[in-house]
């Protein structure tokens, strides 16, 4: 019997498989690498992309990757992963990193005098990510369907996509939202492009889909559950209001030993208290971004709202300001976090001299499907592109995006905190690198509010950045 591959990292053991397959001379070959082979590898899952990217680079002395296994570059040549610290209480389903993906490309490090001392490197992409890479057969089309189809949610045509192209069993029904935005009997059906791809397809619904809450219609974010392995599709409204059930862990600013380790601390703005135990770590290093006037030029905008008709060509239908939608959102996206000492603060840099600057937003569509694309995206846009919070700290395995985690300090006098730090944040993006024995994660997130007795103008001022690459959505409209 093979030995478990559980190797060292952190100070702790951890479960480590990193398998290559593909031909060989003598049939189908695979190489299993030791945690000593691999140089380094990382791995992002990022809340607006359901498609997880990874690389790795390999240790390759003498040839040995070639001389055993050859690539071929159709997409059979597969790399999976697997990887859980064994020391962990917590389930492993939760806990484990485990993707299957297709060798996209590889390159090589050779050494010209010492051919014991080669690196090969490769680019890897999901496998279903790769299967939806597929070209759409011409002709092939969706919605509608012609005179006399009906009426077809979008997120039914993308579930519709995902189980023809990945399979049946893919969709998790308990956390699929078909969405409020349809596709009309004729001529309103979808034609994908010559050329389009599945991916393409998925993104540009993606674009389109919007699902009503109250006053707000808000866009659907496509994820993947690692741990039933099934695709999700939430409006990112439910997911802000399941923020209790969906915070993971707790960061604490400053000394974190100068009480018991495991308890509640109540610490503004986390009404119902923090949970202080062996997974909370202290916030030490961090890149805090508050957002300028200068983002709401780009992001907070103001829409034209338009639709076009094949007979009657463009028409301006209504003005669109960001300001009607603005309490609205607070209400969804503020008021659902818990604070002590009263409701929390929307964080909201508008700028006032572009209030009556409008962009134009065209789609060839119903009027009240347009309005509403537009209103999601504005949704979308005050929810992302907000205040920013990067976190570099010891990996943990457990880590998704797509989760919220608190920052709290434990004693207010022990140093000068931003106020704007502390709260609940919505982690949109997570890093997982290895690289020998050690592992660690760089997490973004994003907050839109800060606590009920937050005055912004007295708080220190936090280096700024032009742009929020950190929470980048493709899904908004530029």
């Amino acid at each position: 019997m093979a030995e478990e591959p559980i190797f060292p990292i952190n100070g702790s053991k951890f479960y480590c498989k990193f398998d290559l397959t593909g031909p060989s001379t003598e049939g189908p070959g695979k190489i299993q690498f030791t945690k000593s082979a691999i140089v380094h590898f990382e791995l992002e899952e990022n809340f607006f992309e359901p498609f997880v990217s990874a690389s790795v680079t390999v240790n390759n002395p003498l040839d040995y990757v070639e001389n055993t296994v050859f690539t071929r570059g159709d997409g059979r040549d597969k790399f999976s992963i697997k990887l859980y610290n064994t020391e962990d209480k917590r389930p492993t389903d939760e806990i484990q990193l485990e993707y299957d993906f297709v060798i996209a490309n590889e390159s090589n490090s050779v050494s010209k005098t010492d051919r014991t001392n080669n690196f090969k490197t490769y680019t890897l992409i999901e496998e279903n990510y790769f299967k939806l890479n597929e070209q759409i057969p011409y002709g092939k089309r969706y919605g509608g369907g012609g005179r006399g189809g009906q009426q077809v949610a979008i997120g039914t045509i993308i579930q519709e996509i995902l189980e023809e192209i990945i399979g049946p069993d893919c969709i998790d029904y308990k956390n699929w939202e078909p969405g409020d935005m349809v596709i009309d009997n004729f001529p309103e059906y979808i034609i994908p492009p010559i050329s389009f791809r599945y991916s393409d397809l998925i993104k540009y619904l993606l674009r389109l889909y919007y699902f009503l809450d109250g006053d707000l219609a808000c866009q659907g974010m496509l994820t993947f559950n690692r741990v039933n392995k099934k695709y999700q599709l939430r409006p990112i409204s439910k997911i802000f209001g399941q923020n209790s059930e969906l915070t993971q862990e707790a960061f604490g600013v400053g000394d974190l030993t100068d009480g018991a380790t495991v308890g509640t601390v109540k610490s503004n703005p986390v009404d119902e208290g923090v949970l202080v135990n062996k997974y909370t770590n202290a916030l030490k290093n961090t890149n805090f971004t508050t957002p300028m006037v200068t983002w709401s030029n780009e992001f907070f905008t103001n829409y034209s709202i338009s639709t076009t008709n094949q007979y009657l060509g463009i028409e301006v239908k209504e003005l669109m300001t960001i300001k009607t939608i603005k309490d609205a959102w607070a209400k969804s996206f503020v008021e659902v976090f818990k604070c002590v000492g009263g409701v929390p603060k929307p964080f909201l840099p508008l700028n006032e001299a572009k209030s009556n600057i409008f962009k134009p937003f065209i789609l060839p569509y119903k009027k009240e499907h347009v309005r509403n694309i537009a209103k999601a995206q504005m949704v979308s846009s005050l929810t992302f592109y907000n205040l920013q919070l990067a976190i570099d700290n010891i990996g943990d395995t457990a880590r998704k995006a797509g989760k919220f985690i608190d920052v709290f300090t434990r004693n207010k006098k022990e140093q000068i905190v931003d106020k704007k730090l502390l709260g609940r944040w919505f982690v949109t993006k997570v890093r997982h690198m290895f690289t020998k024995d050690k592992y660690f994660n760089v997490m973004s997130c994003v907050k839109t509010f800060v606590g009920p007795d937050s005055k912004i103008e007295d708080d220190p001022a936090p280096t700024t950045i032009s742009k929020p690459g950190a929470t980048y959505n493709p899904y908004i409209q530029k």
